[in-house]
């Protein structure tokens, strides 16, 4: 028998292989196993991270929120919005991803507390997020009372800033000054801090004791100031009647209870009869923009412009006076320290011609803020608007400018008192004369007002001003720097410092008595 021949098939560019399919994928898995633990090798990055489909992740994946209903407190009544969203959860991905790779722990709420700050951050300065701790210490501010030192602070650029103390408070007593930062609380570095964080730090147990480190205008070193907590009643209008007839009253804030506590000063005023009234926002660091809109229609001509509120893109919102204006002529004074709803009521008073200003120049803050409590029991204090005064005076930036500048006790004044040489020689001087008393004396009679030069030397000038002062005080008139001329001076000096004598009411008074 002829033995058969094997076959030999033959294809162009293939050639059939008898290998078996189970050696084939046996033989990928073993180089897929050496390929991936070689990788590493050749590359610093994690290989958890190489994995990672970024951008499926973010065009995929979306976070639907819950619906939030939030209570919006605005310049009208208390409204509540409803809305639900869809937040891409590219923030959340951030936060994890610092929490599983820094390399140490993180808390992961104290991330997610900080993505939502960084938001408001970049906005402006009076716009942030509260946690719930914050928000919780930040709603005392205008009602109600807490315990603390009785300051109300900003955010400065490096530093939190005193905008002013509250009278008769702790803080007030204790020399704080409107511009002061506060460089260190109770040995902590403030460097950086929010105003939110240096409130919870200040505040504290009644009788309990904080220290505060002080960067004064003028002064070189840091200045320690111990400050012992106390309840702070937010009593917002205090009110009299001077003895020359002419009736006072002291805003302090545009708060909850402003508006009655104004009303109630007013009716107190018409029925004594008051014609002349002095209306005193200074250190007043604003409040609530419709606190300042009612105040305001006491003083402004029925029909006429209080406020215009300039929003981004609706129609801009403008307060009118209501009511007949009120018979009385009307002197207001301001400070460095008068802010916001302090210079929407001063300025509307300037800008209608219905009264005449009497101080410094006031802050400049113009902007109108939303507060939104949240379901998380934080907040969101948010700028919507800016506000515009008559004849679309912008207030932001460029305060209220006095119709009469009258310097009070600022800054430049604590400067310049620190300045003052004392006056320890125990002989009086003479016209002719060169001494450190000469020189001292000059400086405080310039403080006072008086116009000559400060070289020490006792001249003709300087002669004249100490007469006068003499004949103003009730020392004899001779024009020699006696000891009692001396003292005189240290005394009327330090009473204008602690306020005993206030030359920004004296100029009121004296205005409206010539009316």
């Amino acid at each position: 028998m002829k033995q058969k021949k094997k076959k030999v098939y033959k294809t162009k560019g293939n050639v059939q292989n008898p290998i078996n399919l189970k050696s084939i994928l046996a033989i990928l898995m073993v180089l897929l196993l050496i390929g991936t633990a070689v990788a590493p090798v050749f590359s610093e990055t994690d290989e958890s991270i190489q994995d990672l489909p970024y951008e499926a992740l973010l065009k995929n994946r979306a976070l639907q929120a819950n619906s939030v209903k939030v209570n919006v407190q605005g310049d009208s009544d208390t409204q509540t919005e409803t809305f639900d969203g869809y937040y891409k959860d590219f923030i959340e991905f951030m936060v994890d991803f610092a929490q599983d790779n820094y390399y140490k722990d993180v808390d992961k709420q104290a991330l997610i507390e900080g993505a939502y700050k960084g938001i408001f951050d970049v906005l402006d300065q009076h716009s942030m997020y509260f946690t719930p701790k914050e928000y919780a210490a930040f709603s005392t501010d205008l009602e109600g009372e807490f315990s603390g030192i009785g300051a109300v602070i900003t955010d400065g650029p490096e530093y939190v800033e005193i905008v002013s103390p509250i009278k008769d408070t702790p803080a007030f007593e204790a020399g704080i000054m409107p511009g002061d930062k506060i460089a260190s609380i109770d040995g902590k570095d403030a460097k950086g801090m929010s105003k939110e964080e240096a409130v919870m730090l200040i505040r504290g147990n009644v009788g309990t004791t904080v220290k505060l480190g002080i960067i004064r205008s003028g002064s070189a070193d840091v200045l320690y100031i111990s400050i012992v907590r106390a309840v702070i009643k937010v009593e917002t209008v205090d009110y009299k009647v001077l003895e020359n007839g002419i009736g006072y009253i002291e805003i302090s804030q545009f708060g909850d209870n402003t508006n009655e506590e104004f009303d109630a000063a007013m009716k107190s005023m018409k029925e004594q009869g008051v014609k002349k009234l002095i209306v005193d926002v200074r250190n007043n660091p604003g409040g609530y923009l419709t606190s300042a809109i009612h105040i305001s229609d006491y003083f402004v001509e029925k029909g006429k412009e209080i406020v215009r509120v300039d929003y981004r893109d609706e129609s801009d919102q403008i307060y009118r006076a209501e009511t007949e204006k009120t018979d009385m002529q009307l002197v207001v004074l301001v400070n460095e320290g008068s802010a916001s709803a302090s210079e929407i009521f001063s300025g509307t008073v300037q800008q209608n011609k219905t009264g005449t200003i009497i101080g410094n120049l006031t802050y400049g803050k113009g902007t109108v803020q939303n507060m939104v409590p949240l379901t998380n029991g934080g907040g969101i204090k948010i700028t919507i608007a800016e506000y515009l005064l008559p004849n679309q005076y912008h207030v932001d930036k460029n305060g209220v400018h006095p119709d009469i500048l009258i310097h009070g006790v600022d800054e430049s004044e604590v400067t310049l008192y620190n300045s003052f040489i004392p006056m320890s020689e125990k002989m009086s001087k003479y016209r002719g004369e060169i001494s450190l008393n000469v020189y001292g004396a000059q400086q405080r009679l310039k403080f006072l007002g008086y116009n000559l030069e400060i070289d020490g030397l006792f001249g003709a000038g300087t002669e004249v001003a100490i007469k006068d002062f003499q004949k103003t005080f009730g020392l004899k008139s001779n024009g020699v720097l006696t000891i009692e001329t001396v003292r005189a001076l240290d005394e009327q000096v330090a009473k204008i410092m602690t306020g005993e004598l206030d030359p920004q009411l004296d100029k009121a008074v004296e205005v409206l008595l010539a009316k």
